[in-house]
């Protein structure tokens, strides 16, 4: 469900079921049913073959029906509540019915005539489907746009730039021996902060971003002079991508806090950006302390920021969001890598 799209009124709540979440949502419901009627029929010795019956057309009706929901879903998606339903229990109805008068041959070759009932297997699928959207209906109401809005606008207010102190310093430091440079440090603080409090939700191009996080190390440049070396590999054929504001700077500032601020040593950070498997993945990587500076940092996460790029991710992408950290060894070298998956 896209976070600006229609009122919190019934006509405007909007369900998407050719999303990640739907599909496995929708196969978890199904296999689950059909684990508790084979439980429930135990006692009657159910037969290997019934099994086989049952597995034979639950899973394909269920596909059938996501797929003709799917490709349907611009002429039912504006309609009232009431006629998703009543779409979603016809076309639940035809796929168990149609998938289930297929699989009459194996019914004659394993089961007596008198279980080949396919019109039990519509009622079934009709309910199963007014249920399964009936569901999906109560949860894109309980995450309206007015309750997202509100929930990204706390997650976001927690992402603001931690260095303001140190960045009004490097400034008054530059004031006097290099003014432009101190110029250059305070327009890039103030879009920073632009951003930060900017419309909760906003999706911004990849480049916007990518810019935002180079704002942000050029301000840190001051601070850490060589001891900070970034190399970037972006894939230039996304930078149009639209993704959440806030998605890269918050990793490259992790990347500063946990690997530059608290090392001794000259600290690599690579950011690359490219497709893999049919998403757009953003990796962060930087080397940790070594064992012998001051702080090291060996703990797992890294804290509020991570939280926060988790959550904010999963409102808007629901599951088809990926958000995993961790740390690597490259070239015998320890370091920590931030991935998100998005889907493109």
């Amino acid at each position: 469900m896209s976070i600006a799209e229609g009122t919190t009124s019934d006509a405007a709540v909007r369900i998407d079921i050719c999303s990640a979440g739907s599909l496995m949502r929708a196969l978890a419901v199904a296999n689950a049913m059909l684990l508790l009627a084979l439980l429930l029929q135990l006692p009657t010795r159910l037969g290997e073959p019934a099994v086989l019956l049952m597995v034979a057309w639950v899973e394909p009706a269920v596909m059938l029906w996501l797929a003709a929901m799917c490709l349907s879903q611009r002429l039912w998606r504006q309609r009232s509540p009431a006629a998703i339903l009543a779409a979603a229990a016809l076309l639940g109805a035809l796929s168990a019915f149609g998938v289930n008068l297929l699989t009459l041959p194996l019914f004659d070759a394993l089961a007596s005539a008198g279980e080949r009932e396919p019109w039990k297997a519509a009622v079934v699928g009709g309910v199963l489907a007014l249920a399964f959207v009936h569901y999906l209906q109560l949860r894109a109401r309980a995450f309206t746009p007015v309750d997202i809005q509100a929930r990204l606008s706390e997650l976001q207010s927690r992402i603001r730039p931690h260095f303001l102190f140190n960045a009004l310093n490097a400034a008054s430091a530059l004031v006097r021996d290099q003014p432009e440079r101190a110029e250059a440090v305070l327009d890039d603080l103030a879009e920073l902060f632009r951003a930060s409090v900017g419309k909760p939700g906003t999706l911004v191009s990849l480049e916007h971003e990518i810019d935002l996080a180079r704002r942000y190390l050029a301000i840190e440049s001051v601070r850490f002079e060589g001891r900070m070396q970034v190399r970037w590999t972006i894939d230039d054929s996304l930078l149009s991508i639209h993704l959440p504001a806030l998605t890269l700077q918050p990793l490259v500032e992790n990347a500063v806090r946990h690997g530059v601020e608290r090392s001794s040593r000259p600290v690599h950070i690579d950011v690359d950006v490219g497709r893999r498997l049919g998403q757009i993945e953003i990796a962060v990587r930087n080397d940790l302390p070594a064992l012998d500076d001051a702080a090291p940092v060996r703990h797992n996460g890294t804290g509020t920021a991570m939280r926060n790029i988790r959550q904010r991710l999963h409102l808007i992408y629901d599951i088809a969001a990926d958000v995993e950290q961790g740390e690597i060894v490259e070239g015998g070298v320890a370091r920590w890598r931030v991935r998100l998956r998005l889907p493109l």
